[in-house]
């Protein structure tokens, strides 16, 4: 066992070098065919390395299930139901009155929202990790540092300020702010032709109520999410790889340039990695131990981040893609996860709240803007000519896409570099 841990040691290295030479080679044109030979080389060297790990299990053991139902779950499905019932009376409500910047729609909707969350902690509904006392202390130095580097002078860095960093604001001051116009629902979208969730723009206008105008108030809710987001993803990668893992990933993303970067400008984009990393967190944590609260605060999660970017669109058909998986995969294991996946739906529905009725009422807004970005229009090639266009069409964008991560600098005005950095 000595022996093999200390070549697995010595060997780390190596493999790293090698990854970094392919890396660096891929900038070059001609000797690209070599760099992916060299990260091919790398990583079946690590598969062979360390693929024996003795990996956290995704699924219980038959010694952790919990099949029965006691009193505190019975609670749970109570509270899960009552919540369900708010969010359709919201619906209905703003169905009614939907130029209402908020009303009783909204008051329902909030109360659902936090009878949901209040269920998930009552009794043994939910259990919180329990780490010992130098991890906890060193994940709270982790999100000062990402939090200081984010809100640290947002008024000069960066120091340039984007066109949709005004627009933003704009939208929010007329919208929220002007005492000549009715502020309009936070349930719907505003900016026309872009058509973004009214309610960030509500969120900025409260900052900015609070704060008064100014660029540091503009960007400031998308500094705060960027550094919240540190503590989901350490969890995430806590309950899946382990301690070593989730220090390393949750550093990585402290101080990851692009990420500090867009954590500092007044855009929504990166809200939605805070509701992707919560919601993945709480959908692992239900395979695990088959807690229907860890389901339903998946879908929660899910569900309000709808309310910012349009990344989030992506998620139903992730969410769908990984059940299949799943059910295709582990159909033994999944055949008991049943009402985990109902739950996980219902969480998105109660978050998702009465936006989905906005949505359903303008039934182009929810595709639009992936249609129009579309470089390839969505169908099946039927013959070799078709296939042979798909593939000229979205290989070289793929490609330049799968480039910019390392490689080739950004084609925008907003971050002039590669996503990460070579090494």
């Amino acid at each position: 066992m000595r022996a093999r841990y200390g070549s697995r040691l010595w060997a780390g290295p190596i493999v790293y070098i090698i990854a970094l030479l392919g890396t660096w080679l891929l900038a070059t044109d001609a000797a690209r065919p070599c760099a992916v030979l060299l990260l091919i080389v790398a990583a079946v060297l690590a598969v062979t390395l360390w693929g024996g790990q003795n990996w956290i299990a995704a699924f219980p053991s038959d010694v952790t299930r919990q099949t029965n139902i006691n009193r505190s779950g019975l609670v749970y499905l109570f509270g899960v139901t009552a919540a369900v019932v708010l969010v359709l009376a919201a619906d209905l409500c703003y169905a009614a009155a939907p130029n209402e910047t908020f009303g009783f729609a909204g008051i329902l909707w909030i109360t659902s929202l936090g009878l949901l969350v209040f269920s998930a902690f009552l009794g043994n509904a939910l259990t919180l990790p329990r780490w010992p006392t130098w991890e906890i202390a060193l994940l709270s130095l982790l999100f000062f540092l990402a939090l200081f580097s984010r809100v640290w002078d947002l008024k000069n860095f960066p120091d340039n300020i984007y066109p949709d960093e005004i627009m933003t604001g704009t939208v929010a001051t007329q919208s929220y702010l002007s005492p000549t116009t009715r502020p309009p629902s936070v349930f719907s979208t505003l900016w026309s032709g872009i058509d973004l969730p009214a309610f960030w723009f509500w969120l900025v206008a409260a900052f900015l109520k609070f704060g008064g105008t100014s660029l540091v108030m503009l960007r400031l809710p998308a500094a705060l999410f960027g550094a919240a987001t540190i503590v989901p993803l350490y969890a995430l990668l806590r309950g899946t790889w382990g301690r070593y893992a989730a220090i390393t990933g949750s550093t990585i993303m402290a101080f990851s340039v692009s990420n500090v970067h867009y954590s500092r400008l007044a855009l929504n984009n990166i809200v939605t990695q805070f509701f992707w990393a919560t919601c993945f967190l709480f959908l692992l944590r239900g395979l695990r131990s088959r807690r229907p609260a860890d389901w339903t605060l998946a879908g929660l999660s899910a569900g309000l981040s709808e309310y910012f970017y349009y990344g989030t669109r992506l998620l139903p058909f992730i969410l769908a893609a990984f059940m299949v998986f799943l059910l295709a995969v582990h159909w033994k294991q999944a055949s008991q996860y049943a009402s985990g996946f109902l739950l996980l739906a219902t969480g998105y529905f109660v978050g998702f709240g009465p936006l989905l009725v906005h949505f359903v009422r303008h039934p182009t807004l929810y595709p639009g803007r992936g249609a129009s970005l579309l470089i390839w229009s969505p169908h099946i090639p039927i013959n070799f000519a078709d296939c042979r266009k798909a593939w000229e069409t979205i290989w070289p964008l793929l490609s330049e896409n799968l480039l910019g991560i390392s490689t080739h600098s950004s084609q925008d005005i907003i971050f002039y570099a590669p996503l990460l950095f070579p090494v």
